[in-house]
């Protein structure tokens, strides 16, 4: 899958975005909201297999199945964030989920692409709607979230677990239903 937005290109992950998205999951911002991706990968070459796993991925259309894409610039094709979508199995709901380099963030970019993302998730599936699970203190995360369309349905606190990417005990829970 490939989309194009007004200002960035949703394409499949290469081998040669290793260097950057090492370098982008430990940016402060990121490594505080969604401290997994960087967990267990002490260089570049750690991410290879995850690469490749994105990369057989890119072309289904079941969205259940996890994948994720690059968000790149068109023209340098660099790598400065990431866009996934993927079935969260505790929840039992298809999610998305987005990170974007700090030096890259407030330019539109990362709502620009959640709703490609989303577009394309509606126009391949039948699915009612998408979730977002988000750290209730990741302010800048949850306007966006509203910006791209996404109802803040309620604020959830688990019970004998946290989500990985949450920063405190409770998160915010959104849907985006199809049109």
């Amino acid at each position: 899958m490939r989309l194009e937005t007004q200002s960035v290109i949703i394409r499949a992950f290469a081998k040669k975005d290793a260097e950057r998205l090492y370098s982008i999951v430990r940016e402060a911002s990121i490594r505080r909201f969604m401290p997994d991706w960087s967990d267990g990968h002490a260089r570049p070459q750690d991410y290879h297999d995850f690469i490749a796993r994105s990369q057989k991925q890119q072309d289904n259309a079941d969205i259940s199945i996890l994948r994720a894409y690059a968000i790149a610039l068109p023209g340098t094709d660099e790598m400065i964030g990431m866009v996934a979508v993927g079935l969260k199995e505790k929840l039992n709901e298809i999610e998305l989920a987005y990170f974007m380099s700090e030096e890259y963030q407030v330019n539109g970019y990362a709502g620009q692409s959640v709703n490609a993302l989303a577009q394309w998730c509606f126009e391949v599936s039948d699915i009612p709607y998408l979730i977002l699970t988000i750290s209730c203190a990741n302010d800048p995360s949850n306007k966006l979230a509203q910006k791209c369309g996404f109802e803040l349905f309620e604020r959830r606190t688990p019970i004998g677990y946290q989500l990985s990417n949450a920063e405190s005990d409770s998160y915010f829970y959104y849907r985006k239903y199809r049109k």
